[in-house]
């Protein structure tokens, strides 16, 4: 078991990356002793849903998870999350919106997931979540995911994705999608670019954080188009930032790291090791833009005092 050591002070932010080689998950302090969780991943020793199993050790109250946000449907970034939206019950739960309108619906409706594929078993368990909670919120470009005051600070977590363009080709998708497939539906299509993914941005009243999910480029959907949008441009540039989709060079877009990033910010990233399938790929390294932390195992964290 991996000793986290003592749990942030009340006045202390932190962030902290779970990157475990085939899954991410992260868990933030939002002072006072109140949590946001994004997406789930297991521990590769325990079977446990990572965020949970650092939660425990610190002694975090159930009570004290406010919301936990899937980022999409991925299995790498939903492992284990039924467990976290089962054991933090109070906690608001949010998906894209992609995922909560009606061609979603009646594509849950006919999704069996009996296939194979790697995107199998975290498609069914994040449609099991929504299907069994009273209610999931949607999280929409410009959209306020958490607002509270903390340590005297007003704290706002808010959605910068998806964007409306990326919303609406999605819903096609699905829409064509479920005509091709008439009747069951054995497997989860794949998003390619994924833009329907929520990237968040947290405002700490004095800093920020810039959390990318498997968000990628795309002009008219993807970090270009976010970036350029005078609402999200206009953001707080943070110093700390989950670097997009594992590192791969379709989850960068110059634009972030002038805009949306502080000179030189501490930037993280979690592997992806699925067989030859690995990000960040060394065959095509990325440009040294910022200090970076690259997780082949464990975890990153990063707090700072108030």
């Amino acid at each position: 078991m991996i000793d986290y050591g003592a749990g942030p002070a009340g006045d202390e932010t932190e962030v902290t990356l779970f990157g475990p080689g085939y899954g991410e998950a992260i868990a933030v302090h939002l002072g006072e002793g109140a949590w946001l969780l994004v997406d789930s991943c297991l521990d590769p020793r325990s079977k446990e849903p990572a965020s949970v199993s650092y939660l425990d050790q610190i002694g975090v109250g159930n009570e004290q998870v406010r919301s936990i946000v899937a980022s999409h449907w991925h299995d790498d970034h939903v492992g284990g999350i039924s467990r976290l939206a089962e054991k933090y019950s109070e906690a608001e739960f949010v998906i894209s919106a992609a995922l909560n309108d009606r061609e979603s619906a009646a594509f849950f409706a006919a999704y069996s997931g009996q296939s194979g594929s790697r995107l199998s078993k975290g498609t069914k368990e994040l449609f099991q979540v929504i299907r069994d909670r009273t209610a999931a919120f949607p999280a929409f470009h410009r959209n306020s995911i958490l607002d509270e005051t903390l340590n005297g600070r007003q704290v706002r977590v808010s959605a910068l994705s998806p964007l409306p363009a990326a919303f609406c080709q999605f819903i096609a998708h699905m829409a064509e999608y479920r005509a091709r497939h008439n009747g069951a539906i054995n497997f989860a299509p794949e998003l390619y670019p994924n833009t329907e993914a929520v990237a968040l941005h947290i405002d700490f009243g004095d800093d920020a954080a810039l959390l990318g999910a498997d968000l990628e480029e795309h002009g008219n959907f993807g970090w270009s188009a976010l970036v350029a949008d005078r609402w999200s441009g206009s953001r707080r540039p943070a110093t700390v930032y989950k670097v997009a989709h594992h590192g791969s060079e379709t989850g960068d877009c110059s634009q972030i790291w002038s805009v949306m990033l502080q000179p030189r910010p501490v930037a993280c990233l979690t592997p992806f090791i699925n067989g030859r399938h690995r990000l960040p790929n060394p065959a095509k390294p990325e440009p040294k833009r910022a200090d970076r932390l690259s997780l082949p195992v464990g975890i990153a964290n990063t707090g700072a005092a108030r």
